[in-house]
């Protein structure tokens, strides 16, 4: 039987922000709960109960495609130049149950704008590795999410068809403090560049942090210095203004 607290949840897309350009090149698709009030706030602990039931979490994604389906997937015939991100747990990707609802919901065409994120607990087991394998086969791109969070040697993720990187808030928080945590993150950036893989630093919050990241070579950056995370009725919004204007000093230098 479905979670019923699953019809409460809705899909809130944060913008990823090209550091060289300031345009929106992506989104991350973020669950949200309703209150019984109408408001919106965070599913993180309900996020945490459905890491132990399978069931729960093919609905919870089945029911976040079918927002994106309805929120973004128009957009995607006027803006070929942007992706949709989505965490999607290896009980739904390993087992090869995602194309079922890829195909339910007449995704398939728009499979190469699809980025699945794993984190890196996930990405090493053998579930992990399957995701990878069955995204391959679909044409899906895949994220290593939360990268730094983890205890793994970076040499293991080196065998890993990855294509994107994205790098833990917990990375940036001492990068203009400290020059071996800068020093660190530059070689981060240069190992995923050797892979051919693609940087995305989350929770950026400053300029000083986003010009850091720009100038060490990371690709995007997301985070609320540029938005929180916003519903979809203002994503088109988003895709037109883009973030250029944040690319130049601070207002108060």
């Amino acid at each position: 039987m479905t979670d019923s607290r699953i019809d409460r949840i809705v899909a809130w897309y944060q913008p990823i922000v090209d550091l060289n350009t300031g345009r929106v090149a992506g989104f991350e698709a973020l669950s949200r709960l309703t209150s019984p009030d109408g408001t919106i706030g965070s599913a993180g602990r309900l996020m945490d109960e459905f890491e132990r039931d399978p069931e729960a979490q093919y609905a919870l994604i089945r029911r976040l495609l079918r927002f994106i389906r309805t929120d973004i997937v128009h957009l995607f015939e006027f803006r070929p130049d942007f992706y949709i991100s989505i965490n999607v747990p290896p009980s739904v990707m390993g087992t090869g149950r995602i194309a079922l609802i890829l195909t339910e919901l007449s995704l398939q065409k728009w499979m190469p704008r699809l980025v699945v994120e794993l984190t890196e607990r996930q990405a090493l087991t053998d579930l992990g590795r399957a995701s990878i394998d069955t995204a391959r086969s679909l044409g899906v791109t895949i994220a290593l999410d939360d990268f730094g969070t983890g205890h793994s040697g970076l040499s293991q993720f080196v065998g890993l068809d990855l294509d994107m990187l994205k790098i833990d808030r917990s990375l940036l928080l001492p990068i203009l403090d400290n020059p071996s945590a800068a020093r660190m993150l530059r070689g981060i950036v240069g190992l995923a560049a050797a892979l051919r893989m693609r940087t995305v630093a989350e929770g950026v919050e400053s300029w000083e942090q986003a010009f850091f990241l720009r100038a060490a070579g990371v690709d995007y950056g997301q985070g609320f210095y540029w938005s929180r995370a916003v519903p979809g009725e203002q994503v088109a919004e988003l895709l037109q203004r883009g973030f250029a204007h944040t690319l130049g000093p601070p207002r108060n230098a």
